[in-house]
């Protein structure tokens, strides 16, 4: 499945770019919004900007202004984000509420940057002004006198951003009035982007969020509902290697970055992804056959003595098509998911033990049988033959119907 976000660049005076923001298309045909709900619209714009897409490549290591509503604000969505590369843009329909102005100055005091979007010098605005970074207004619709009078007063503790500049005499303008940043059809009309998504086979979010909500979760629990849906797998390998939680350790199961992440953190990941339309499920088949192939890669692992590494197996039999469902090569999949190193050169086509049996199931996938062969590996005494081969992959299956990925 296609997914969509545009990208408006944001320039200084000296057109350099200072960062994008990122809006939400439904898909390429139309270059304006289109969405009916600001909350929805937000999420899908964080969803695939991060879960979905290369999020460094989509700001090109600039700042991402990302708009939100006061509802999301409350619910504590942006500290998802990485404080050090986006901007929290809020929409000029959030209220100077007393709960929203203490929630902007948590936001603050914690590093984020805050921005006010469209702002029209109406009462419910101007509280907002106390605890804002940037202030963005429409160029065109203010009158220039008024412009002139608020950035004297706020520019040195405010940056101030003009919108909708259209034309090189409007740039020059605005200079002349204190701008420190432009955005406008002028410099750039929204460009859209295209990624495409791992549908979740079996969601399981609610379960997920039962218990993350109970007293004393369990990871394990958490874990073993994560680690037999594929989409929710990747997206959380990600997630717990993202910008946001940059590390050097190696995650070697599911389990590792579900304790990475914490309680707090799966809870709005949890929320941000029950939020958003899981809709239609593409490649079901190829992704049921990596579910299966995982688990039978873990019981071979098992029966042949790997007991120790037999989920680094079986993380290397569910990634093994993710390159043909993400319609990306591997080793870019593979630098975000920071696994171990004989997981990722097993997925590459390096040759080891892992990739003699992952290559065996493939023939044996393929109906190769002039090629299949009793699963037999140098210097390992144990050998497989057709007849256990075959016993663990009906387990597998068996398996695999039992959780509920088919």
């Amino acid at each position: 499945m296609d997914v969509y976000v545009a990208r408006q660049p944001i320039f200084d005076k000296q057109m350099t770019v200072f960062g994008y923001e990122l809006l939400y298309r439904r898909g390429t045909a139309n270059n304006f919004y289109e969405g009916h709900d600001d909350d929805s619209s937000t999420v899908d714009v964080i969803y695939n900007a991060f879960l979905v897409m290369q999020f460094k490549e989509l700001t090109e290591g600039t700042k991402a202004f990302i708009n939100f509503s006061g509802a999301l604000i409350e619910k504590g969505i942006p500290y998802l984000l990485p404080k050090e590369t986006i901007v929290i843009e809020l929409l000029e329909t959030v209220a100077s509420t007393d709960n929203i102005i203490e929630e902007c100055k948590k936001l603050r005091g914690q590093g984020y940057t805050i921005a006010l979007d469209d702002f029209t010098f109406n009462e419910s605005q101007m509280a907002l002004l106390e605890i804002a970074d940037i202030v963005k207004v429409e160029f065109q619709l203010i009158p220039h006198d008024i412009q002139h009078k608020l950035i004297a007063k706020y520019g040195h503790k405010i940056k101030f951003i003009a919108e909708k500049i259209e034309t090189r005499e409007e740039f020059h303008q605005a200079i002349k009035i204190g701008f420190d940043y432009f955005q406008g059809y002028f410099f750039s009309k929204p460009v859209i982007l295209t990624g495409k998504e791992i549908k979740n086979l079996s969601p399981n979010l609610i379960q997920i969020i039962g218990e993350l909500n109970k007293p004393e979760p369990r990871f394990d629990i958490v874990s073993g509902l994560i680690e037999r849906d594929l989409g929710l797998s990747y997206k959380l390998l990600k997630l717990a290697n993202s910008i946001h939680y940059a590390t050097s350790q190696v995650f070697t199961s599911i389990g590792d970055a579900v304790v990475r992440l914490g309680i707090e953190e799966l809870r709005r990941w949890i929320y941000l992804l029950m939020m958003r339309s899981i809709g239609s499920i593409e490649n079901r088949e190829l992704i049921k056959t990596s579910i299966i192939r995982a688990k039978l890669m873990e019981l071979l692992a098992i029966e042949m003595g790997f007991g120790p590494k037999s989920y680094e197996f079986f993380l290397t039999g569910m990634f093994s098509s993710i390159d043909v469902l993400l319609n990306r090569e591997m080793e870019d999949i593979l630098e975000e998911l920071l696994l171990s190193v004989d997981v990722c050169e097993a997925l590459m086509g390096y040759h080891s033990d892992m990739r003699l049996i992952l290559n065996n199931i493939l023939i044996f996938e393929r109906a190769n049988w002039d090629k299949w062969e009793v699963v037999q590996l140098k210097n390992i005494d144990k050998c497989i033959s057709k007849e256990k081969f075959m016993d663990l992959y009906f387990e597998a299956i068996v398996w695999t119907m039992d959780m509920n990925v088919t």
